[in-house]
């Protein structure tokens, strides 16, 4: 029960953690390029804009995957239900800029947000932890059978 219920906290904790890593990369990048890039910004701007969508989308699910611990493209898809929230709050809110610009940057960062939890998976499998194989306490009496008999298996130590 204890186990489970710390896994839940754990699987909620790095959902949260690779939103607010999202957030503060998002708003430091964004910075020196004038805050919220528009439709109207020069191509590097835009470009430039893309491109801290996509790192911070990238670090923030290798966050979420991290933090996790375990399945980590399930918790940085988990990540986009903060993105969808915060994409209906923009669109509410209404913009000068067209509602394909912001859709297409938001899908952006969703794409990038699932690409650093399978950064994580392609580097560390599932994400579950791999622990050390034991070695059985009777293998040492283990034995080998040839043509000559039966004689102990040798030890990998010898």
């Amino acid at each position: 029960m204890r186990i489970t219920l710390l896994k839940i906290l754990r699987s909620l904790a790095s959902i949260l953690f690779g939103y607010i890593v999202i957030v503060v990369c998002t708003i430091v990048g964004f910075k020196p390029l004038g805050g919220i890039v528009h439709l109207q910004a020069p191509l590097r701007i835009q470009v430039a804009g893309a491109l801290v969508a996509i790192l911070s989308g990238l670090i923030g699910g290798v966050t979420a995957a991290f933090v996790a611990g375990r399945h980590p493209v399930r918790h940085a898809f988990g990540v986009l239900l903060f993105i969808f929230i915060d994409t209906a709050v923009v669109l509410s809110r209404g913009s000068t800029d067209p509602v394909w610009f912001d859709l297409s940057g938001s899908a952006t960062l969703m794409l990038a947000t699932v690409a650093g939890g399978l950064l994580v998976y392609a580097h560390h499998g599932t994400g579950e932890p791999k622990l050390p194989r034991r070695e059985n306490p009777s293998a040492a009496a283990r034995v080998q059978i040839t043509d000559s008999g039966a004689t102990p298996a040798p030890r990998k130590d010898d």
